[in-house]
């Protein structure tokens, strides 16, 4: 299984690393936006008190002023997260649907290897990428956000928020790969994944705007450790215990589902 391993791990490289630019691309830009902005961040957060909840929420600023290294550690997260949600939700589909989009199911899982080690296999890879993925984040997160904003002190609710982003792409990924089984077409769980994880945002965007209903964030993984909650209490013991319950059951029912399916191309 090994191999199979690498060969999953190399034929997704390419797409892995499009994405890890968009990362350094966005989080250098906001680098650049932070210095050339620094000494107006007072007067920025001053207005942005005036905008309507709702537009605050969509662009990451609510619950903390921006003007603290915190406000513009929590805005940047909330445009990194876009990225790496989608991205994972993404991985889902493509680590096993995509045999079936470029007519590769028939060789590949006709090798001499049980149909569930293959997919195990895929599994694994794309948790390694999706590591590697979270690790970028954290580490251009700290070089381009941090730094400037000059304040180390967040530097540990960057590395428990960072692993709680992983944490969160593993449950999304999950989730992708558990559409993908049910799905009849690769284009059919790609359109259900990407509104599964756009309908994640719109009830945490929900849940924010409303401010009383906190407990059904249970329903939206996006919400499970975000900056504001992570730096008050740290990673929530029930959300891990959640996480891993959605990560394994999604990830063992879409293995059953893969084991039953006829990988026709798409």
């Amino acid at each position: 299984m090994k191999t199979i391993y690498l060969k999953e791990l190399k034929l997704t490289q390419k797409t892995l690393v499009i994405w890890l630019v968009l990362i350094v691309m966005l989080t250098g830009f906001a680098a650049i936006e932070f210095i050339v902005l620094k000494d107006a961040m007072g007067e920025i957060a001053a207005m942005a008190e005036s905008f309507p909840k709702i537009i605050l929420i969509l662009f990451g600023l609510n619950g903390v002023r921006v003007d603290t290294p915190l406000g513009a550690y929590q805005c940047m997260v909330f445009w990194t997260n876009l990225l790496a949600f989608f991205y994972a939700g993404f991985s889902g589909i493509f680590a096993v649907s995509r045999e079936e989009r470029f007519g590769t199911s028939e060789f590949l899982f006709s090798k001499p290897y049980k149909r569930s080690a293959i997919i195990w296999a895929k599994i694994g890879a794309a948790v390694t990428n999706l590591f590697v993925f979270s690790l970028t984040v954290g580490i251009m997160s700290y070089l381009c956000i941090i730094l400037p904003l000059g304040d180390l002190s967040i530097t540990g609710v960057h590395i428990i928020t960072t692993l709680g982003i992983f944490l969160t792409q593993v449950v999304l990924f999950s989730v992708g790969i558990f559409i993908s089984g049910l799905a009849k077409s690769y284009k059919t769980a790609s359109l259900f994944t990407m509104l599964t994880v756009t309908a994640f945002y719109v009830i945490s965007f929900a849940l924010d705007y409303i401010g009383t209903m906190d407990f059904l964030k249970v329903l939206t993984p996006v919400s499970y450790f975000n900056v504001v909650s992570v730096s008050e209490n740290g990673l929530s013991p029930f959300y891990i215990l959640l996480s891993l319950i959605i990560i394994l059951a999604g990830c063992f029912m879409a293995i059953r589902f893969f084991e039953r399916k006829d990988l026709r191309n798409s």
